[in-house]
C-alpha cells in the first residue's frame, strides 16, 4: 500500500509524516519528497510464522510519500506531471488540514476553509494536466480525427466537475471511462482521507464528529464521503522519543486510545477496502494485502505471477481455525482445510498455500 501526503504550508504534513512514519527523523529522499516505508505489525503473522515454523516473519508493508507543499496558485501541468511520476501508483491520499493555533473565533470554519484551498490546489493541478491534453485533442477534432471525440467529451466533463468544485473520485463514470481516466493519475480520482492534525488540547480526538469544534469540518469531509483521522502530530512526534513505558504514561495523561499510524492505517484499510491473507512455509511466512473480494487467482498473482499462470488450486485455512486446532495436520483432520478454486473470495485472516504447475 502506498499513501502520498498532501498539505498547504504550514498544515504540519511533515510532522504527520514523521509521526506515520514511526521515526524523528528520516534521510530518505525522492527529489523534493521524502519516502519511510512502514512494516505493518500483526500479531496473526507472528502466529503463523510459529506453527509453520517458518525463519523469517515478513509483514505487510505500507509506503508514506512526503510531498512538497502545495502552494496556492501555482498549480501547473509540470507541477502535476512531478506528481503522477511521483505518485502514479499510490493507492491513496492522506490531506493534512492544520486545525492548531487556529486564531479565528470559530476555528472550525477556519480549518474547513484551510480544507477548501488545499482541495482546490488539488483540482487545478489536474485541470492543468486535463487542459493540456484537451487543447491536443480538440486540435486533432479540428483535423478531422473523429475517434478522439470520445475522450475529447470525456475529458470535458471531468474539467467542468472540477470547476465546480466536485472531485473526480465523485464522478459518475463507466468503467471504460475510469480505466482511460486512470491513465491521468490525476489526484482527485484517488481515493482519500483526511488528517486533521490537531492541537495538544484535542489530542485525544481519534475521529471528528458531530459536537465537536472542528464539527465544519467534519460535515464538509462526510459531505463528500472523505474519512477523518485526527491528531496531534508534534505531540505524537514527541512522544516517540521516549520509552515505552514513558510512552504509555504520556498516552494515557492525554487521552489517546492508540497510536495515529493504528488509526491511520485502520481508516486506509477501510477506505480501500483491503483484507490481509498470509502464505506460509518453512523458510518464511508473509503478510500480504488485497482489495476484499479478491479471488484466489488474484492472490496468487500477487504473490507471484507465475503462481497465477500455473495455478491449480489453493488450500486454504481460517485463521482462527488454524488457532484453534493448533496445526495444519489437525485442520485437515478436522476438516477446515479447504481446497478452493481461482474463483474462490479471500477472506481477511486467510492462509494460502497455492498449487500450481510451472
Amino acid at each position: 500500500m502506498k499513501v502520498g501526503i498532501f498539505g498547504l504550508p504550514q498544515s504540519g504534513k511533515t510532522a504527520v509524516f514523521r509521526v506515520l512514519a514511526g521515526r524523528r527523523e528520516l534521510h530518505d529522499t525522492h527529489g523534493e519528497a521524502q519516502i519511510a516505508a512502514v512494516k505493518l505489525p500483526d500479531e496473526r503473522l507472528d502466529f503463523v510464522a510459529r506453527v509453520f515454523a517458518s525463519r523469517k516473519a515478513t509483514p505487510a508493508e505500507i509506503v508514506f510519500v512526503d510531498t512538497a507543499a502545495l502552494h496556492q496558485g501555482h498549480a501547473d501541468a509540470k507541477r502535476g506531471e512531478s506528481l503522477t511520476a511521483l505518485l502514479g501508483d499510490a493507492d491513496a491520499f492522506a490531506l493534512v488540514v492544520r486545525c492548531f493555533d487556529l486564531s479565528s473565533e470559530a476555528p472550525g470554519e477556519t480549518a474547513t476553509r484551510e480544507f477548501e484551498s488545499l482541495l482546490l490546489e488539488l483540482a487545478l493541478t489536474d485541470l492543468a494536466i486535463l487542459d493540456r491534453r484537451l487543447e491536443r485533442l480538440e486540435k486533432d477534432l479540428r483535423h478531422g480525427k473523429k475517434e478522439v471525440a470520445a475522450e475529447l467529451e470525456l475529458l470535458r466533463r471531468c474539467a467542468t466537475h472540477l470547476e465546480v468544485g466536485g472531485l473526480l473520485a465523485r464522478l459518475a463514470l463507466t468503467a471504460e471511462e475510469d480505466k482511460a481516466l486512470r491513465g491521468f493519475a490525476l489526484l482527485t480520482q484517488k481515493p482519500m482521507l483526511v488528517v486533521a492534525n490537531v492541537g495538544e488540547d484535542d489530542a485525544g480526538g481519534g475521529v471528528l464528529g458531530p459536537g465537536e469544534t472542528l464539527e465544519p469540518l467534519a460535515a464538509r469531509c462526510g459531505a463528500l464521503g472523505l474519512p477523518t483521522v485526527a491528531f496531534c502530530a508534534e505531540l505524537e512526534a514527541e512522544i516517540l522519543e521516549l520509552d515505552a513505558d514513558e510512552q504509555a504514561a504520556f498516552l494515557t495523561d492525554y487521552g489517546i486510545t492508540e497510536f495515529a499510524r493504528d488509526a491511520f492505517v485502520a481508516a486506509a484499510f477501510g477506505l480501500l477496502g483491503l483484507v490481509t491473507f498470509f502464505t506460509a512455509n518453512d523458510s518464511e511466512a508473509r503478510a500480504w494485502n488485497i482489495p476484499q473480494g479478491s479471488t484466489a487467482l488474484e492472490a496468487a498473482g500477487k504473490v507471484h505471477t507465475d503462481m497465477a499462470r500455473g495455478f491449480i488450486r489453493a488450500e486454504v485455512i481460517a485463521h482462527d481455525d488454524l488457532r484453534d486446532a493448533g496445526s495444519v495436520a489437525e485442520c485437515r483432520h478436522r476438516g477446515t482445510a479447504r481446497l478452493e478454486g481461482k474463483e474462490y473470495a479471500v477472506r481477511d485472516g486467510d492462509i494460502l498455500q497455492v498449487r500450481f504447475s510451472v
